[in-house]
């Protein structure tokens, strides 16, 4: 969304007349006093006593960039806080540079000491991006770390600050000032405060503060990242062009896309045809025949490099010759193959609803970073970008959450319109995660030789398939023991094999399947006359659901899934099993109103010198809000629980 940014933000340039605005110089206390801070944050690693963030919109004669001032006081508690805030890093991306830096360390006795300029390195972090990095002399416990500085970047219409973290922080506070012409909205999320709007002297102030922020931990099956106190803001009028025109709305992103990714030249559709022969997409195909012929083609052909650049890089014709290509680039390639094959499509984006989920009622576009393809004719999706996925599989991160796609009207009205859909998984039945293991006894001592095959199907495939595709034999085979989970030793992995590994088998959901025979006398062990069979292990560990603090999170569930798992255990001759009764449970989030959303369900059944025991386990609802969480929780120990189930066998 970057580059849309800056063509957007060129056209405004020359609309906006404002007055050059004095630059704020923020000074901090020459001698400061130490904080105090309640005996409610007694066991945190660190409190942010004060988290501030000021952004100016300066008109510089040419152009209006955007001055980013922070000024932040934490106070460190402990170790942990004292590692965490003995050195800081602040990253210089997307055109920034930066201004102006200061920090120091406040020791309890009074004492300062500052971080000169000299203490500053530039560096780059892990992902190539620059950052300057300093060390903070002297942090101790019950210390503060002060910390100013001020960047710089072109004009943005669009922006956020973020005021919860890992550690609580006292007081929050945001401003936004603007030339007098540029009118913004704001908008705060998970409890953050409407801003106020005031307008003094030719410039308007948008401001807004917090207190008593918790901190936000990580838990289990919940996105914390989402669930963060913020604000979000971006440029709505321009009181000196149209006052009444609101601007970057999501039309107006269905129209940007329509006209980067749709406007196909003769040259780039000459290559197009000659390509899409090559590959056998014939007119008289299926709609969905077509759809899976390009992407294969494309996914297992065309490579994407997203730091290409230049003006050609986009460009169909070029792409198919270079068979390489940006994400942009791959987007018009798709474009070009499905409009002339005549496949109905919608082209749209969307964000990763683990980080910010797609809020329809504020068009903040910054976030609006995965590219997505609807088929109105088949009701699915497509992205082009995950090479690894095949239609109809799309990441995780964007199911349920809704989109922006790009639609010309019917029956004469050739205006593009911006549906907002949502992304809507697949059926439950079509993901499956399922265990068929028989169980036969050796020797004996009754040592358990177990035939198992697990199978993946729909997303419950996804990383799976990667492995087995991608990784050398040798590290496959420890793919296997992970997902086996039986063998104490690599020598009791008898054999295994795979089919349907390829990701074309996502097209007709070809479950990925994983067969092994494996020895595990760990599952058996002897108590005088009897033998305990942990039958429960077969199924492999399973995840536990326990947090003994207040849950805080709603919960996300990733994609909607079920498992099955059949065990088939052959009794010895001349033996009976005494508690087949302890392989039965049942546990749901069933009412007498609604239809159960989750649950774990287990029984047996005897069939002469055969024991069958049936486990159905499903997750149906990827959203819940807090109330459920004890539902949840119920469902997922039973699953845990059958893990220590033990099967005691004797003779008679």
């Amino acid at each position: 969304m970057g580059k849309k940014n800056i063509i957007i933000a060129a056209m405004l340039l020359s609309c906006i007349a404002a007055k050059g605005q004095d630059k704020k110089v923020y000074e901090w206390e020459a001698k400061p006093v130490m904080h105090k801070i309640s005996s409610v944050y007694a066991k945190e690693s660190a409190v942010i006593i004060l988290d501030e963030a000021n952004i100016e919109y300066r008109d510089e004669v040419k152009s209006i960039y955007v001055y980013r001032s922070v000024h932040r006081i934490v106070k460190v508690l402990d170790d942990k806080g004292i590692e965490e805030f003995n050195k800081i890093t602040l990253p210089v991306t997307n055109g920034k540079t930066l201004e102006y830096i200061k920090a120091r360390t406040i020791l309890p006795g009074g004492k300062i000491i500052e971080v000169g300029m000299d203490k500053v390195k530039k560096t780059k972090n892990e992902d190539g991006t620059q950052a300057y990095l300093f060390a903070m002399e002297g942090v101790e416990k019950n210390c503060e770390v002060e910390l100013q500085y001020t960047e710089r970047k072109p004009i943005s219409l669009f922006g956020a600050e973020l005021y919860q973290y890992g550690i609580p922080v006292m007081q929050g506070k945001f401003s936004l000032s603007v030339p007098e012409k540029m009118i913004f909205r704001v908008k705060g999320y998970n409890g953050f405060p409407v801003a106020n709007d005031t307008l003094i002297d030719g410039t308007r102030y948008y401001s807004a503060s917090v207190t008593s922020v918790p901190a936000l931990h990580q838990e289990a099956y919940g996105n914390e990242e989402a669930a963060q106190m913020r604000v979000e803001y971006k440029l709505e009028y321009l009181a000196n062009e149209n006052p009444d025109l609101r601007m970057l709305t999501w039309t107006d992103l269905a129209k940007q896309l329509f006209t980067n990714y749709y406007n196909i030249s003769t040259k780039e559709a000459k290559a197009t045809r000659k390509y899409l022969d090559q590959i056998g997409v014939k007119s008289d195909d299926a709609e969905e025949d077509k759809i899976r012929k390009i992407e294969d083609d494309i996914k297992n052909n065309i490579v994407l490099n997203r730091s290409l650049s230049g003006e050609d890089v986009a460009m169909v014709d070029k792409t198919l010759i270079n068979k390489t290509t940006d994400e942009g680039g791959l987007a018009r390639l798709y474009i070009a193959c499905f409009t002339l094959a005549d496949v109905k499509n919608e082209f749209g984006l969307s964000t990763n609803k683990f980080e910010h989920p797609f809020d329809e009622s504020f068009e903040n576009w910054n976030y609006m970073d995965t590219y997505v393809f609807y088929f109105p004719n088949q009701k699915k999706f497509l992205t082009p970008s995950s090479i690894y996925y095949r239609y109809p599989v799309v990441p995780a991160s964007l199911l349920a959450n809704k989109g922006v796609f790009c639609r010309i009207g019917t029956d004469g009205d050739t205006k593009v319109h911006a549906d907002i859909r949502e992304i809507t998984p697949l059926p439950l039945k079509e993901s499956e995660n399922n265990i068929y293991a028989t169980v036969s006894f050796t020797n004996d001592d009754l040592d358990p030789q177990i035939e198992v095959m697990h199978t993946f199907s729909g997303y419950c495939a996804m990383g799976i398939r990667e492995a087995f595709v991608l990784l050398p034999k040798e590290r496959q085979k420890e793919t296997v023991y992970g997902i086996v989970n039986l063998s104490d030793k690599d020598e009791d992995v008898l054999n295994y094999k795979t089919a349907n590994s390829a990701f074309h088998n996502y097209y007709d959901n070809k479950p990925l399947k994983l067969s092994a025979t494996i020895k595990a006398s760990q599952l058996m062990e002897k108590a005088g006359p009897k033998y305990l069979f942990k039958i429960g292990e077969v199924i492999g560990r399973q995840t536990e659901l326990y947090q003994s603090t207040k849950r805080v999170l709603p919960i996300d569930i990733p994609f909607p899934h079920s498992e099955k798992r059949i065990i088939t255990v052959n009794i010895p001759q001349g033996y009976k099993i005494l508690n087949p009764e302890a392989t039965r449970k049942n546990v749901s989030d069933k009412d007498d109103n609604i239809q159960p959303t989750m649950g774990f369900t287990s029984d047996y059944k005897m069939e002469g010198s055969q024991m069958i025991v049936t486990i159905n386990e499903f997750y149906s609802q990827l959203h819940y809000p807090v109330s459920f969480y004890e539902n949840l929780r119920k469902v997922i120990n039973a699953s845990a629980d059958f893990n220590k189930v033990v099967l005691v066998m004797v003779k008679g």
